[in-house]
């Protein structure tokens, strides 16, 4: 599915993160800035773990540099190591040892970024989380022209390897990315399952909203069957406020069946002793045909046969 990022010693143009060590500068925390695009990852430390580092970085300091690239009036943005950023202002320290690196783009940026998650506690991140970094870091990816298909060749790595995730959940995580902020929200909480959340991925964002509000104020529980009417009725452009209703009311089940019910016609059969008693084998159905309509216009009469 994809190519692995560069290790962070190529990044920085030496042969072992060994080598880094001269490349290391102490940083006030205060000029230190948070990634731009948020701290994805933040959930996947507890406060135990917290309190844990901060009490390693108290006996011995920071291990491991963070990586930052430099922003505007002497102010650097966080690549990797917001957590030890954290700890170290628990642990009472004003400076820390930072990597710098002044030629990562953006997409280098969000690529290193969502590879720590990655590799680092994603089990431990929500469902949500997990959309938005299997969602961004594929778009990173497209942007540098690299592969992103869920149906990787021999010579690339496949989604398993990659995320730990089957293709399957990989391609729900990328519907659940649709979601709106509300829904994602309920399924973190608990709300609503993956499947469930999926199905609701298909309908437009006012739909999605209602269904939200309706959870909030109603406590409503949606189920499969309700989902997927949803989102089957939705492929139609025809799902709205007052048909979710009757969906989540068993109604529109109801509508359907009728609706089919009246569309399908009733057979005629001509039964097999009628047909030997009035038929040879020879007789093709043409001449069948022909037989029965001019016997139906003698039997109703040949003026109401032609208005039928």
């Amino acid at each position: 599915m994809t190519e692995k990022l560069k290790p962070l010693n190529e990044l920085f143009g030496v042969d072992d993160i060994e080598d880094t060590r001269d490349k290391v500068t102490e940083i006030q925390i205060s000029h230190l800035k948070d990634y731009h695009k948020g701290n994805l990852g933040e959930n996947r430390y507890s406060k135990q773990d917290l309190q844990d580092l901060v009490e390693s970085i108290k006996v011995n300091g920071i291990i491991q540099p963070l990586v930052v690239r430099p922003l505007e009036n002497e102010d650097y943005e966080i690549i990797l190591g917001h957590h030890r950023r954290d700890a170290a202002l628990l642990a009472g320290l004003d400076r820390v040892p930072c990597l710098i690196n002044d030629d990562m783009d953006d997409d280098v940026a969000e690529l290193v970024f969502m590879d720590s998650n990655l590799q680092h506690g994603f089990e431990k991140m929500s469902h949500s989380e997990k959309a938005e970094l299997i969602y961004r870091r594929n778009e990173a990816l497209k942007r540098q022209g690299r592969r992103t298909d869920l149906n990787p060749d021999d010579e690339t790595k496949s989604v398993d390897e990659e995320f730990h995730l089957s293709r399957s959940s990989i391609q729900r995580y990328l519907r659940i990315y649709k979601l709106s902020d509300e829904l994602k929200q309920k399924l973190d909480d608990g709300k609503i399952g993956v499947k469930i959340a999926v199905d609701l991925s298909f309908i437009s964002e006012d739909c999605q909203r209602f269904i939200s509000d309706l959870i909030n104020n109603e406590d409503l529980k949606i189920d499969k069957k309700m989902s997927e009417k949803m989102k089957k009725v939705a492929e139609r452009n025809a799902l709205d406020e007052n048909t979710i209703l009757k969906i989540i009311n068993g109604k529109e089940d109801d509508k359907e069946k009728t609706e089919k019910t009246k569309s399908k016609k009733k057979a005629i059969k001509v039964s097999k002793k009628v047909l030997e008693k009035y038929f040879i084998p020879e007789q093709d159905q043409k001449e069948i045909d022909k037989v029965i309509d001019e016997a139906l216009k003698l039997y109703y009469g040949s003026d109401n046969a032609e208005e039928s």
